[in-house]
C-alpha cells in the first residue's frame, strides 16, 4: 500500500517533500493508515479530528480513538466539535451535506496553508462514479473521486479497501468502525455492502479495471474542459458569447459551468435546452424565476425577483440582501459646504425620515421626487438603462411615506440634506462580496 500512496503523490504532485500536511482524522481505517503513511513517508503530519455529534457515545469514542493515536505517535491533533444537527435546521441543509460544509470549514480553519489529506479510497472513487454513473453523468462524475481538488488532496486514491486493512494489520494498528457504514440504509452503503460484492463476481479485479478507465476518462475530461473554458472567455460581463462554439463536448461542458455559476443545478434536460437556444435563439425558463434569452449565439440571464422582497432596516448597523450589502456611514455634525452636489445626491437627513426603514425592490409605478427635479419620476424609469435582471435587482429604500433612495439613482428630495441638517447618512449599495458585509 505505501508504495501506492508514493505513487499518486508522486503522479499528482500532491506534496514536496518533507511538507507540512494535515490530515482529516475520523479514525476509521482509512484515515488512521493515511496518518500512518505519510508519517512513515516522512511527511510533517497533524491533524484534525471533527466531532460532528450525531451518534452519541460512538463519537465520543472516535474522538478518544484519535486522541490516544496522535498521543502515542507525537502527532499534533486538533479536536474540532460541530452543530451538524443545529446548523441544519438554520440552514435548511441535509444533515450529510451540513456535516461536510463544517467539517471542510474546521479543516480549512486549522490548515494554516498546509496542504489538506483526506482519506478517500479507490473503493469510495468506485462507489462515487457508480452513483454518478445510476443518477446520470458526464464523463467527469464517471471518473470517480478527483486526486486533488484545489489544496485537498488524496494519497489514498489508488488504494483499495482490502489493502487499507491488510496494512494496518501488518503493524498491528487497531481503528474503529462507524455503525452507520454497516446499514444498508443509503444509496452509497447499498453500492458498497450489495452491487459492487455482485460486480466482483463478474470481475473480481473491479478495482484495478476502474483505474484504467478513471485515467483514461480524466484525460477526455481534461480536453473537454480546456475547450469549455475557452468558451467562457468570450464572454463580456454578463453576457457569453456562444458564436464559436464548434466541439459539441466543449459546450456542453461550458453550459454547465456556466449553470453551476448562476446557482443552477445543471441537467441533461437544461443543458440540452440552453445549447438549442444558442443555435435558434428564443427564450427559456430554466428555473423558477431564472430566463434565458438567446440571440446570435450570445445568452444573457434574467431574473425575477419575487412580488416582495422587503426587509426592515436599521441605518446603524447596515445591512446584506440578495447578494447587495448596504454600506453606512454617519455624519455628525453635517456641515452641508463640505460636500459637493454629486455626493449630497446619496446623503439622507435623518430628521426627516418618516417611520421604520425598509430595504426592498421598486414596487408597479411608484415614484420617486429627486432633488432640483420640480416632479416625480417613476423609479423604473429612472432604471431603463439597466438591463432586466441588473434593474429588477436594484435596491429601493423607504420610509412610512414611500421611496427615499434608489440605488445609482439618489435620495429623495423629501429626505434630502440641507443647511439645517444636523445628522447626515451617507448610503452607499455594493455587491456584497465588496461591502462589509454583516
Amino acid at each position: 500500500m505505501i508504495e501506492k500512496v508514493k505513487a499518486a503523490i508522486e503522479r499528482y504532485k500532491m506534496l514536496e517533500e518533507g511538507e507540512r500536511v494535515l490530515v482529516a482524522l475520523s479514525g476509521g481505517a482509512d484515515s488512521t493508515a493515511l496518518l500512518l503513511s505519510l508519517a512513515e513517508l516522512g511527511y510533517s503530519v497533524f491533524a484534525v479530528h471533527v466531532n460532528h455529534n450525531l451518534r452519541g457515545g460512538e463519537a465520543l469514542r472516535d474522538q478518544r480513538f484519535c486522541e490516544e493515536l496522535c498521543k502515542s505517535k507525537g502527532i499534533e491533533l486538533y479536536v474540532e466539535s460541530v452543530d451538524v444537527r443545529g446548523y441544519c435546521e438554520k440552514t435548511g441543509k441535509s444533515i450529510e451535506l451540513g456535516a461536510r460544509e463544517l467539517r471542510y470549514s474546521a479543516l480549512g480553519a486549522r490548515s494554516r496553508g498546509a496542504k489538506i489529506a483526506t482519506a478517500h479510497t479507490l473503493s469510495d472513487s468506485l462507489e462515487t462514479a457508480l452513483l454518478n454513473f445510476i443518477r446520470g453523468s458526464g464523463t467527469k462524475g464517471l471518473a470517480g473521486i478527483p486526486a486533488v481538488r484545489g489544496n485537498i488532496i488524496r494519497p489514498l486514491i489508488y488504494c483499495a479497501r482490502k489493502e487499507i486493512e491488510e496494512y494496518l494489520s501488518c503493524k498491528g494498528q487497531d481503528f474503529v468502525t462507524d455503525s452507520t457504514n454497516l446499514e444498508p440504509d443509503c444509496s452509497r452503503n447499498i453500492i458498497r455492502l450489495s452491487v459492487i460484492p455482485e460486480l466482483k463476481k463478474i470481475n473480481p479485479n473491479l478495482e484495478k479495471s476502474f483505474i484504467n478507465t478513471s485515467s483514461a476518462l480524466i484525460e477526455d475530461d481534461l480536453y473537454i474542459e480546456s475547450g469549455a473554458e475557452k468558451l467562457l472567455k468570450n464572454s463580456s460581463g454578463k453576457v457569453y458569447d456562444f458564436t464559436d462554439a464548434e466541439d459539441n463536448a466543449a459546450l456542453s461542458r461550458a453550459v454547465s459551468k456556466l449553470l453551476k455559476s448562476e446557482n443552477i443545478e445543471p441537467s441533461f434536460e437544461k443543458i440540452t435546452a440552453v445549447k438549442e437556444i444558442i443555435r435558434l435563439g428564443g427564450r427559456i425558463n430554466i428555473k423558477k424565476g431564472v430566463y434565458i434569452n438567446s440571440a446570435g449565439g450570445k445568452i444573457t440571464f434574467e431574473r425575477e425577483l419575487p412580488k416582495k422582497r422587503e426587509y426592515p432596516l436599521d441605518l446603524d448597523s447596515g445591512a446584506e440582501h440578495g447578494g447587495k450589502a448596504l454600506i453606512v456611514t454617519k455624519i455628525s455634525p453635517f456641515d452641508i459646504s463640505l460636500f459637493n452636489k454629486s455626493e449630497l445626491k446619496f446623503m439622507v437627513d435623518e430628521a426627516k425620515i418618516a417611520g421604520n426603514l425598509v430595504w426592498r425592490n421598486y414596487i408597479g409605478n411608484e415614484k420617486i421626487r429627486l432633488p432640483g427635479r420640480g416632479f416625480s419620476s417613476v423609479v423604473k424609469k429612472l432604471l431603463s438603462d439597466l438591463s432586466p435582471e441588473q434593474r429588477r435587482r436594484a435596491v429601493v429604500i423607504a420610509d412610512g411615506e414611500g421611496a427615499i433612495f434608489v440605488e445609482n439613482i439618489g435620495v429623495s428630495e423629501r429626505v434630502c440634506c440641507g443647511s439645517e441638517t444636523v445628522s447626515a447618512v451617507k448610503i452607499e449599495i455594493k455587491d456584497a462580496q465588496e461591502g462589509d458585509g454583516k
